[in-house]
């Protein structure tokens, strides 16, 4: 079967899904909306049928479809899968799209994994599906696959683009994001469109709605403070302040609130600081990172003028593609951008538009010199020379993208 376009395969998630396959665990699916959860799904189902699964053993339902609203009562949904595995034979496939729309889903889901022979994928856009005493009933029997929108190497495959191509691929990517639906566009003002159409979901739907936010002036004053302020050290209490400022009343809860609501929906991810002498994490200050600069460029209008910020942004979320945790290290004046950690591997990150200058470079690995182990240090920017030395390797920007992983 000829693949569509809008089917890309997106091999890095798709792979994790199948590895999952057939394990007594229930999958969830995360991930901000439209971030390719439903099509990993799609994905997922065109895998199990070229495999020998009966079609008739695979139940899908997505709630943003009218005709499963009713389902989201857990008794009629239930039923329903009842029905549709009733007489057959082999293994049933339940794939759900958007879990949280459930009432009292890790119950609901719990039930169905016990009662069915079924193997469970569902999707969520809100980190609350973590949340809530209802949880206990999946503790230990779910693993959760997060799935982010596309890294610029999928960017580029989604634009057809090829490695000659990659400055162009890379401004278009921190221009228009990294959405599938806005990669899949050829013109700007349809680019343009979707991205509105996303901003509007994300934020009324996702954020607004489910938060009960009454005051959208003061919460779209906290958002463009956060998104004009991606890779600095902020917090509520200096969001806060800073607004009081300039006239606008607002207190360091209601900050923390919204903050809180921009990450359950995946819009923001908060980089902890870490102590490097003490070994310690610190709860004051910490930075944010926007999963998609497209929304941020909708809302704040792009510009050339921070570029530093977008690209250490950018490799934020290739580190959390590639597995990583990752921190913001604190060497008692001096700053590491990143500290990425996997298992027993760790990464020092530093990221930054250009070390031409040497005062810039001196500055920029002078954390390294600090740090005395023997993890790799790795300096990313936007240069064609090489300037690596005994204390650390300066990795090219568009080879650290690239790099297969």
């Amino acid at each position: 079967m000829k693949e569509s376009k809008e089917m890309i395969k997106r091999d890095f998630y798709l792979n994790q899904v199948i590895a999952a396959k057939d394990t007594d665990f229930i999958k969830i699916i995360t991930g901000i909306r439209r971030c390719g959860k439903s099509t990993l799904l799609k994905l997922f189902k065109e895998y199990l049928l070229e495999n020998g699964v009966a079609e008739n053993n695979i139940v899908e339902i997505n709630y943003e479809r009218f005709q499963f609203d009713k389902l989201r009562d857990g008794k009629e949904l239930h039923a329903y899968i009842e029905s549709k595995l009733k007489g057959q034979t082999g293994k049933g496939y339940l794939l759900l799209d958007e879990v949280q729309e459930i009432d009292n889903w890790p119950k609901v889901i719990n039930s169905i994994r016990v009662s069915f022979d079924v193997d469970i994928y569902v999707t969520g856009s809100n980190s609350r599906v973590f949340a809530g005493e209802q949880l206990t009933y999946i503790s230990g029997r779910y693993i959760e696959i997060k799935v982010y929108p596309l890294s610029f190497s999928e960017f580029m495959l989604f634009r057809g683009y090829d490695n000659a191509h990659k400055q162009k691929a890379l401004q278009e990517y921190m221009r228009i994001g990294s959405f599938p639906a806005v990669a899949l566009t050829n013109q700007s003002a349809l680019a343009n469109a979707v991205i509105a159409g996303l901003f509007d979901s994300i934020f009324s739907r996702d954020i607004l709605l489910r938060g009960k936010i009454r005051d959208e002036g003061a919460f779209y004053k906290v958002t463009k403070f956060v998104l004009d302020n991606i890779g600095n050290n902020i917090s509520a209490n200096v969001i806060a302040n800073t607004l009081k400022s300039q006239g606008h009343k607002i207190s360091v809860d209601t900050v923390d609130n919204y903050l809180t609501l921009m990450c359950n929906a995946f819009l923001l991810y908060q980089c902890e600081r870490y102590n490097l002498r003490g070994k310690e994490r610190l709860r004051t200050n910490g930075k944010y990172y926007v999963t998609d600069l497209g929304l941020r460029n909708h809302l704040l209008g792009y510009r050339s003028s921070d570029l530093g910020h977008v690209i250490e942004n950018i490799v934020f979320f290739e580190l959390k593609r590639r597995g990583y945790e990752v921190t913001t290290g604190k060497y008692d004046d001096l700053e590491v951008d990143f500290i990425g950690t996997k298992q027993e591997e760790k990464l020092y990150i530093q990221v930054s538009l250009s070390v031409m200058d040497e005062n810039v470079l001196q500055r920029e690995v002078k954390p390294f010199k600090m740090i005395d182990d023997k993890y790799p240090k790795i300096l990313i920017t936007t240069d064609d020379f090489d300037l690596s030395d005994d204390f650390f390797d300066h990795v090219n920007l568009y080879d650290f993208l690239l790099e297969v992983k």
